[in-house]
């Protein structure tokens, strides 16, 4: 029995129809995992990605640089932002369990802080490293039971599952790990602000000159990773800061991707040149 033709030609215009939807959400996924302002993404040694939204790298950089402006090693880093990724997601919450706040849940009550003091990631990060380093081998002892000591969390074994990730994104923003922090981004912000970039890269003092230039910055450090440091912070703010293009050595970081490739020419050793 030979099908009618109307019907053949519906069957036809559906399956078309499908196929271009297949196609458009294909293209969309493509369009948003690659292409989507709010993905930055830190690769570790062994090819894994760790990906982070924007307000999640940036939240990471204040929290490293606190370690930095502190004086305290990387681990110090690794276990905070461990701490951050279980209480809070990396975001700064105006909310929690009973008073709790902000990317580590300090409670007002609990004699952390008032809540605009709490709400400040720089005041909490320095709030949580006060208290971390009142514990005697903190930097010795396991992630997960240190980040317990000083939360006192109901679920004292929550903040081991965070440890991988967080020493990733320490190490790519305390510079040993250089040239693994990209963010992909449409274009710069329309109206930058570099106040928050500016206040990050203070924490180098003494480690790296900062002099803006126009439009952009030139940042020189006194060893190799404080400059990928540096330069890895100017990426994960650099949207809200307006910069597009972030230059180390024969290395370059756009907006179009989230790796760094090879440039066409060279900035001088010990430089970061961002536009």
């Amino acid at each position: 029995m030979r099908m009618r033709k109307p019907l053949v030609v519906a069957l036809v215009t559906v399956l078309v129809l499908a196929g271009v939807a297949w196609a458009g959400w294909t293209a969309y996924r493509y369009f948003y995992e690659r292409v989507t302002p709010e993905d930055c993404r830190v690769v570790s040694p062994d090819g894994e990605t760790v990906r982070l939204s924007p307000a999640q790298a940036r939240n990471s950089s204040i929290i490293v640089a606190a370690s930095i402006e502190r004086g305290l090693p990387e681990q110090a880093a690794v276990i905070a932002i461990a701490t951050a990724y279980q209480e809070s997601g990396l975001r700064n919450l105006d909310y929690g369990d009973r008073d709790s706040l902000g990317l580590f849940q300090q409670r007002p009550s609990y004699g952390w802080g008032t809540e605009e003091e709490i709400m400040d990631p720089w005041y909490s990060s320095h709030r949580f490293y006060e208290e971390l380093v009142k514990f005697t081998n903190w930097d010795t002892t396991d992630v997960n039971d240190i980040a317990q000591k000083v939360q006192r969390s109901g679920h004292p074994e929550a903040y081991r599952k965070h440890e991988g990730n967080s020493r990733v994104v320490a190490a790519a923003f305390r510079g040993s790990a250089p040239a693994s922090l990209g963010c992909v981004s449409f274009h710069a912000d329309e109206s930058p602000d570099r106040t928050g970039l500016l206040r990050v890269l203070q924490a180098f003092e003494g480690g790296v000159n900062v002099t803006e230039t126009d439009g952009g910055l030139s940042i020189t450090a006194t060893d190799e990773a404080t400059l990928w440091a540096a330069a890895q912070h100017v990426v994960a703010n650099s949207y809200d800061a307006g910069l597009t293009k972030v230059q180390v050595g024969d290395r370059v970081w756009t907006p179009k991707s989230s790796e760094w490739s090879t440039a066409k020419d060279l900035v001088d050793p010990l430089t970061v040149i961002a536009s």
